[in-house]
């Protein structure tokens, strides 16, 4: 046997033989209003409601798990039976109080809900709310978990629930208000137990470990209240947990090895390796928490944790601060500062959503491996923000305005000087490839200024635009020469469009017909004359002065004049004829583009 740990369980004080053993959670349950803690706002309602002679028939206790629902219920019947009241201040000594204390009073009748769920319970409940309690003041009804009653239960009690006997009162808890019929909340009195803080949690355990003469460190105890979630209960069966462990004294490190949480310093590192884009790193520093025994939830619970408190951090709210302790608060300070705050709510959901999957998976530790690697591959936020906000622009064909820059975007470097080299290699790239319709131009059209903007900072307008030619003879090997630039400079929806077609002949001045690709066959199908007037303006813009845009389903040939000048005249034979005006009826469609195809004369298509 290990000598240290002989001399440890030396120091434990053993319990007597036959002595019987009472949990903390039980043993340290509040019993009177002044020991419940972090409800104050409820414990104010209910003795003012007593002091007013104000009581109601029935009330709801709501809350996640131990806050003191069943509690407050208990308190509440002692103050309302004890043989001194009804008061607020219950004696805690005659009988009442203590049969309603330990659960066993005759009139404080406690039922489970879940197991007593039926509508002949409720029956025999009913028929029992008759009789006059037998010593005391009310006959109090408690049902927990009283979501669980079926339909036809919850229809037999409203009738008593409404009008019960002048000495019956009805307390009800329940985890899962939603679930309850709007007929029985109605009817009720209801009460919203909050969370209980860290701080009240840790509060509540030193002084309990006081009670128990063991020494805590307030920083274990704090990993302990982190760990319960809001629930005092939970944090008192952790606190036994840890108790019964037999350490003289818990520390940071007796409390993280027994209950198996992440290490606050590892979770940190962790954080800086990420904010560093070093996935090996995290990844090392999440196998030596898993040979540690940590398990793969409790990780990814402190990261969010820390995540949270950072998003509390940049946002100013020190106040709001959950997790983090105050020797390592300058430590996430200095990481704030390296991560924006739209990468902070990113990181955020990403380990919320991969912690979600965690549950009934087989494969937690590879989840969590997936969220620390793309936490490490999150990109700069800021600079995509402003580039989503210039496309935004572009697309509603407004003039793209520089967006300010924060602090964490000038530590970085100017900006300008960034997206100008991006935008440069960018404009390369389409000039290369020759092809308007991928990546690159989509880069470019996001570099542009739009119709009347200015450019870009960095960008030469020349690369970016046609260059200007004066009014006079438009030839079609100028258009096509510079056919790539002016599709970029359209909005971001037409780039597809535009891509399967290519001028083919000028028809007159101020007409350019546009043809099919090779290789594309369905193009009249997405040239709409919506795309035909966004590529005329762009065009007119280039050209100044007037010019239309036509689509035809072959190439260039003789007969575009005439064509031209019959376009009207066609187009009013085609939606006259009668088949077509069937299908416009049948269909209650509306014509938007008439494209004809056939003989030179509509009368003998």
């Amino acid at each position: 046997m290990d000598p240290q740990a002989g001399a440890i369980l030396d120091e434990v004080p053993m319990r007597r033989e036959g002595e019987p053993y009472t949990v903390v959670a039980r043993r340290y349950r509040p019993q009177k209003f002044e020991d419940v803690v972090g409800q104050d706002h409820i414990v104010q309602a209910l003795r003012n409601a007593i002091r007013m002679n104000r009581i109601a028939q029935a009330y709801l206790f709501c809350g996640t798990r131990g806050v003191g629902k069943t509690t407050m219920a208990r308190i509440f019947a002692k103050c309302l039976n004890c043989v001194k009241g009804p008061t607020d201040q219950p004696c805690q000594v005659c009988d009442i109080c203590q049969a309603i204390a330990a659960g066993q009073d005759v009139d404080v009748i406690e039922i489970d809900g879940a197991s007593n769920n039926g509508v002949e319970q409720v029956r025999e409940l009913r028929q029992n709310a008759g009789l006059r309690p037998s010593r005391a003041r009310f006959k109090v009804y408690y049902i927990d978990e009283v979501h669980m009653l079926s339909t036809g239960a919850f229809n037999a009690l409203l009738k008593t629930l409404e009008e019960p006997p002048p000495h019956v009162k009805f307390f009800f808890a329940t985890t899962e208000a939603n679930k309850i019929p709007d007929t029985v909340l109605s009817r009720c009195q209801r009460y919203d137990l909050a969370g209980i803080s860290p701080q009240l949690i840790a509060r509540t355990l030193g002084e309990i470990c006081e009670q128990e003469k063991v020494a805590a460190d307030t920083d274990a105890l704090q990993v302990v209240a982190r760990r319960a979630a809001g629930s005092l209960r939970d944090a008192e069966s952790l606190l036994d947990r840890l108790l019964a462990s037999g350490s003289p004294r818990l520390t940071v490190e007796v409390v993280q090895a027994a209950l198996g949480t992440a290490s606050d310093d590892r979770l940190l590192s962790m954080l800086e390796a990420l904010a560093d884009r070093d996935a090996a790193i995290a990844l090392k520093l999440l196998n030596e928490a898993a040979e540690q025994g940590v398990q793969p939830t409790e990780v990814l619970g402190g990261l969010l944790d820390f995540l949270r408190d950072a998003m509390v951090l940049a946002l100013g709210a020190d106040s709001l601060l959950l997790a983090v302790t105050p020797r390592q608060k300058p430590r996430l300070q200095k990481l704030i500062e390296r991560l924006p705050i739209d990468a902070i709510l990113a990181a955020l959901q990403i380990v919320d959503q991969h912690r979600s999957r965690l549950r009934g998976s087989l494969h937690g530790r590879l989840l969590v491996e997936m969220a620390l690697v793309r936490l490490a591959r999150l990109e700069d936020f800021e600079t995509l923000d402003a580039v989503l906000h210039q496309l935004a622009s572009i697309e509603d064909g407004t003039p793209v305005s520089r967006r300010p820059e924060s602090d964490s975007a000038k530590k970085k470097g100017n900006r300008a000087e960034i997206e100008g080299e991006r935008s440069t290699a960018s404009e390369r790239s389409v000039s290369a490839s020759g092809n308007p319709t991928g990546s690159s131009a989509v880069e470019t059209s996001s570099e542009s200024a739009g119709s009347n903007g200015p450019a870009r900072a960095g960008v030469d307008p020349k690369a970016t635009e046609p260059d200007g030619q004066p009014a006079g003879d438009l030839d079609l090997e100028s258009i096509r020469k510079h056919w790539p630039q002016a599709v970029a400079r359209l909005p971001l929806k037409f780039h597809w469009r535009i891509s399967q077609v290519e001028p083919v002949e000028l028809a007159g001045p101020d007409l350019l017909f546009v043809s099919p690709r090779p290789g594309y066959t369905g193009a009249e199908s997405v040239f709409s004359a919506e795309t035909s007037e966004a590529l005329a303006s762009v065009l007119q813009r280039w050209s100044r002065r007037p010019i239309q845009v036509r689509f035809r389903a072959s190439g260039s040939g003789e007969g575009s004049a005439k064509l031209v000048e019959d376009e009207p005249r066609r187009a009013d034979a085609i939606t006259s004829d009668p088949l077509v005006q069937k299908v416009i009826e049948l269909f209650e469609a509306r014509p938007v583009q008439v494209d004809y195809e056939g003989p030179e004369d509509p009368a003998s298509a």
